[in-house]
């Protein structure tokens, strides 16, 4: 049943239209779980992010329900598995060096370890929303990697509330799914990531109306 014919319903199409949402963050969550899972972990999270956000943000593309989400999922996925992972690279070394932090910062003491926790902290939390972005950009545009993470760095500070409203989501969520574990095995992945896309999206919607000229191409 089209979104249309469901509001046509009244209350009823409305909670209709609320569970279709719900079962389509179960089935995103999944998808990503087993996109992660077949590029073997390390090589499966940027492709499997852009397939995920490309469901979140433009839907199954048809009114198959479920199957056309699977399937707009793994096309996506095929598409960008190359340059996800190419513009994923960057991410994976401040992974690699914030993990070693990670190791290291216990076995310190006094203000340097305070002063060291901090600035890893913070540094975790850009890397983060830079990756967020360019996982919005790589479904937003098709532009190569390297003017992705161009375009990405700059726009990240240009866009302090964004950026604000992008943590709360995520700290928000974080505690929501510490009081309910569940939370995770079910929409672990899809709803945090639906909710920033759509934050991100809306901002970069802003930007390319201001040149129009450029929408298509705003490196």
């Amino acid at each position: 049943m089209s979104a249309d014919a469901q509001v046509g319903l009244g209350w009823t199409g409305r909670i209709m239209q609320a569970l279709q949402a719900v079962c389509t963050l179960v089935l995103v969550n999944l998808l990503f779980a087993a996109g992660v899972v077949v590029g073997l972990g390390v090589l499966g999270i940027m492709p499997a992010s852009v397939a995920a956000t490309t469901v979140l943000l433009h839907g199954a593309g048809d009114d198959d329900g479920g199957a056309g989400t699977v399937r707009r999922f793994v096309r996506a996925y095929r598409a960008s598995f190359v340059r996800a992972n190419l513009t994923g690279i960057p991410f994976l070394i401040a992974a690699a060096l914030l993990a070693a932090d990670a190791v290291v910062l216990p076995r310190l003491d006094g203000p340097l370890a305070a002063v060291l926790t901090v600035l890893t902290s913070v540094t975790a939390l850009a890397v983060l929303l830079m990756w967020i972005v360019c996982v919005t950009l790589l479904v937003r545009y098709r532009d190569a990697p390297l003017a992705v993470l161009r375009y990405a760095l700059p726009l990240v500070f240009s866009t302090p509330l964004t950026g604000v409203g992008v943590l709360v989501v995520l700290v928000a969520f974080a505690v929501i799914a510490a009081v309910f574990p569940v939370v995770i095995s079910l929409v672990g992945a899809s709803l945090p990531l639906a909710l920033v896309a759509h934050m991100i999206d809306r901002r970069l919607q802003a930007i390319d109306a201001r040149r129009p000229d450029d929408a298509d191409n705003p490196y």
